[in-house]
């Protein structure tokens, strides 16, 4: 196997995530630089083994011109992702970038474009689907443990903490739907199986005025393929005295059982027609940025979009669908290129008002 050259581009976000997974392997960063105000990748460095010898620049042009990288991992203000990946991806670099990997609708698409003309691949940080709680529930679901699924609810729950000045202004943070909200749609997605096909939200700020533009509460509400529902409460209000910065909570209805998956306490209940509440048998975390890395390494990266990054996109595109139904009142029907994720490897994708 040739040496992978991978390069980071941003330190703010979850960038910490996939160096995590790359300490406990060979492979090593080449390079890295800031993307934003206030970035500092040394940080980065300094707790991660495999960032340690990575060269620092100042800019991300340069960067790339130099090093030329297999891939880049980028994790920054959200408004600066988009236009950076889709640099990065012209350039035949494959992406793993924070989420949402565009905060409005035309800049998904021109990214989707960059991606699918230059051949590469493109990963979301949605490491959080291979929870050990997530991967039993998905598993339970489809054994048939549940019977028909009929009804999910999701709970994201955070501290406020310290957050950045411009989550305060749209045109930089996007959105508490599209940053939250798509952890939500993809637990939902990833333990049911299925897709949205229309979707109902809420959002406002009530009690964080310093920064206006931050919704600290949403509601949504979403139509699945199979015909049942899903509801989603996202909020930035968990206590300070809390023991954990988030809460994760899954509950899944079916017509044969009910499964509760709680995430971020690691474990995982059901209950069916004849059997009491039970801990459902949690498998290990598996990898989740690795796979695609080694993949590419060894020259075995598919051509055609994989199916992650199909999921990438369409749940981008679902939560920039629920934001856009929060801000209009409206419930906004799902277009048909993105009802079902298979249906992303087309190359036009739909950017009117309706997604």
């Amino acid at each position: 196997m040739r040496e992978l050259k991978i390069a980071t581009i941003g330190a703010w976000g979850h960038l910490g995530r996939v160096l995590g997974e790359l300490d406990a392997t060979p492979l090593r960063v080449s390079a890295m630089c800031a993307a934003a105000t206030g970035e500092d990748p040394r940080t980065y460095q300094q707790r991660h083994r495999c960032a340690a010898g990575a060269k620092l620049y100042d800019d991300h042009v340069p960067l790339l011109d130099e090093v030329r990288p297999d891939v880049v991992v980028i994790s920054t203000r959200l408004d600066r992702i988009t236009p950076i990946a889709i640099e990065a991806a012209r350039r035949g670099c494959h992406l793993i970038c924070e989420k949402p990997l565009a905060i409005e609708h035309a800049s998904l698409r021109e990214l989707w474009d960059a991606c699918r003309g230059s051949g590469v691949q493109c990963l979301a940080i949605l490491d959080n689907r291979v929870q050990p709680a997530v991967a039993a529930a998905r598993l339970a679901v489809e054994q048939g443990l549940l019977g028909t699924v009929a009804l999910v609810n999701a709970r994201k729950s955070y501290k406020w903490g310290d957050r950045p000045e411009w989550f305060g202004r749209r045109s930089e943070y996007g959105g508490t739907i599209p940053w939250v909200g798509i952890h939500a749609l993809d637990y939902i997605h990833t333990v049911t199986g299925q897709s949205f096909t229309s979707v109902a939200a809420m959002h406002s700020n009530v009690s964080h005025p310093e920064r206006p533009e931050c919704e600290d509460n949403c509601a949504l509400a979403v139509r699945l393929s199979g015909g049942g529902h899903a509801t989603a409460s996202l909020d930035l209000l968990r206590p300070g005295a809390a023991d954990t910065h988030g809460d994760d909570w899954l509950r899944v209805v079916g017509s044969h059982g009910v499964l509760e998956a709680e995430i971020t306490r690691n474990r995982c209940t059901l209950i069916t027609r004849d059997k009491p509440a039970h801990d459902l048998p949690l498998p290990p975390r598996e990898p989740y940025f690795v796979p695609l890395l080694e993949s590419i390494r060894s020259g075995s990266a598919p051509a055609t979009p994989a199916e992650e990054m199909l999921k990438a996109f369409m749940l981008t595109h679902v939560s920039l669908c629920a934001r856009d139904a929060a801000d209009r009142g409206t419930v906004i029907n799902i277009s048909s290129e993105f009802a079902q994720v298979g249906d992303l490897s087309q190359p036009q994708m739909n950017t009117d008002e309706h997604g």
